[in-house]
């Protein structure tokens, strides 16, 4: 979510809605492991523990759609849909629609509960410090670098619960598996631009592979070193 030029009541909004999503993931996080290590792989009761946070708290996502097309970030709404899309369809189209152990309490769903949260506690944290003028480079290194593996471990878990969703999609209704069908086949090409557009706004804003931004003192004598080489 790229932040725009200050507002005070649009960046107080923001503020709260980012840690409030921050607080939401967390608790599904820390639920979540402490439920693994309460229930070891007995994954029986690890929806009722986390199910209903995990639905809500992704809801609230949708959000962020509103926020693009408003102007409150500069992010642009078709990035924000594919990214809000897909998630949806998995808490409110999957889970919550088909109470089922090879859904509900399945590997599978440990593995997206991990890669979301994580992403999402790193994400909106570093959001709500940034408008707080708060800069903590370790939170922006991780907000721009654990994407390289949270991003296809997340989609592993979305693929593996829509898979095990569509047999009992098709006793629904054949054009109920069809849909689901239609979203994995469109999975490739959706994860291929929202991985690469990740891996330009990592470039962008740590300046390569593992460079810490660059001070403006340092960007000073860098231009008058390029001035005195051109002299």
């Amino acid at each position: 979510m790229a932040q725009k030029k200050s507002n005070g009541i649009v960046d107080a909004y923001l503020v709260a809605y980012n840690a409030a999503s921050f607080v939401g993931w967390a608790y599904v996080l820390v639920q979540t492991v402490l439920y693994l290590v309460e229930n070891g792989t007995n994954l029986d009761g690890l929806f009722d523990r986390v199910g209903k946070t995990l639905i809500y708290v992704q809801t609230g996502a949708a959000l962020e759609v509103v926020h693009s097309l408003v102007g409150f970030v500069r992010s642009s709404p078709m990035t924000v849909v594919m990214q809000v899309y897909s998630r949806l369809l998995l808490v409110w189209g999957t889970l919550y629609v088909f109470d089922y152990p090879e859904i509900r309490a399945s590997n599978a769903l440990v593995l997206m509960i991990f890669a979301w949260s994580i992403t999402e506690c790193v994400r909106y944290s570093h959001y709500a410090l940034s408008l707080l003028s708060i800069e903590v480079y370790p939170l922006l290194y991780l907000r721009y670098t654990l994407f390289y593996v949270l991003y296809p471990a997340g989609v592993t878990g979305e693929l593996l619960e829509m898979w095990a969703a569509l047999p009992h999609a098709a006793a629904i209704r054949p054009a109920l598996k069809g849909f689901l069908v239609l979203n994995m086949v469109n999975y490739p090409p959706v994860l291929y631009k929202l991985y690469t557009h990740m891996i330009r706004q990592r470039r962008k804003v740590l300046g390569g592979e593992s460079s810490k931004p660059k001070t403006k003192g340092a960007e000073a004598v860098e231009s008058a070193a390029s001035k005195k080489k051109k002299l």
